[in-house]
């Protein structure tokens, strides 16, 4: 899936299609869970690396980010921190090929996991879900162009 495609699947919550970001470096992969998060009720936004992920940010307010750690062109922790730094209501999930211990979940950052591939689609829904109830109003003036 590309950055600028989008699909939207049912509603999660009962508050409409969430928008999440989804940055991954492998396409088959990227593919896969843009299927599986459309089907749970978000609007996919896909991004292959770090530079894609900052274009697509500043179009479109996410919700959530589910973001891999090694990422072609730089490291998903420090792009999770810039962005949530940059857009406070961003809820993030970190994912990671590598099998070595990970850091702890930072709630400052709203980095909510730190999961180790191959990722749960059930667990990161339910993370996400969890997050829900913090949710602040998205930025009226930032509207998704896939709405």
């Amino acid at each position: 899936m590309s950055a600028s495609t989008t699909q939207s699947g049912p509603t999660l919550a009962g508050l409409g299609p969430q928008p999440l970001l989804l940055v991954e470096d492998d396409a088959p992969l990227r593919q896969m869970l843009s299927w599986d998060l459309t089907d749970l009720g978000y609007d996919v936004g896909a991004a292959a690396g770090c530079a894609e992920a900052r274009r697509l940010v500043g179009r479109y307010p996410f919700r959530f980010a589910l973001i891999d750690v090694r990422l072609p062109d730089g490291d998903g922790r420090e792009l999770a921190a810039e962005l949530t730094a940059c857009y406070p209501a961003l809820h993030v999930v970190l994912m990671s090929g590598d099998h070595v211990t990970h850091p702890p979940a930072r709630p400052e950052q709203r980095i909510h996991a730190f999961l180790t591939k191959p990722v749960d689609i059930g667990i990161i829904h339910r993370l996400f879900t969890a997050a829900v109830g913090m949710l602040r109003p998205i930025d009226r003036e930032r509207q998704p162009v896939w709405a």
